[in-house]
């Protein structure tokens, strides 16, 4: 349950602070006075204006981790026999996928606010260590499989 807590905390820090940080003003016009093409509003992410394809990867992957650390909370609290076995099985497959989603959406951040020299780099990088995370979890997971 402690892990559980972290991981909704940092899920919910990630969402309303995403990385490279929102908008402070109402850019509707620039020095110029001329309107810009893109403007945009105080609060609203920056990545999802300037990288619309990693944000979009970023709130599938926190959300996941979020909502499944909220489920496991809400399932240890239920009062249902936890002490089954098949019971034990869902909720380790379930904060499995919160541990997941949320080290997805670390790397996710991690590239994004690097430098852009570095980002080809810190790509092959980050592809390794999550291919390398989902073999891993196919090991654990098929471990599981076998013991049921």
């Amino acid at each position: 349950m402690v892990v559980a807590s972290l991981l909704v905390t940092v899920a919910f820090q990630a969402a309303t602070m995403p990385p490279g940080g929102v908008w402070q003003e109402d850019y509707k016009v620039d020095a110029n006075g001329n309107p810009v093409k893109e403007p945009h509003m105080p609060g609203t992410s920056i990545m999802a204006h300037i990288q619309r394809i990693a944000y979009g990867q970023f709130m599938i992957f926190n959300p996941l981790a979020f909502l499944s650390s909220l489920s496991i909370i809400l399932l240890l609290l239920s009062g249902l026999p936890i002490k089954r076995r098949r019971w034990m099985w869902t909720q380790m497959v379930i904060m499995w996928l919160a541990i997941t989603g949320q080290a997805i959406t670390y790397f996710i951040a991690l590239r994004n606010i690097s430098m852009a020299d570095t980002w080809g780099m810190l790509k092959d990088l980050t592809d390794v260590l999550v291919l390398c995370w989902l073999c891993l979890m196919g090991v654990v997971f098929m471990g599981n499989v076998v013991r049921l």
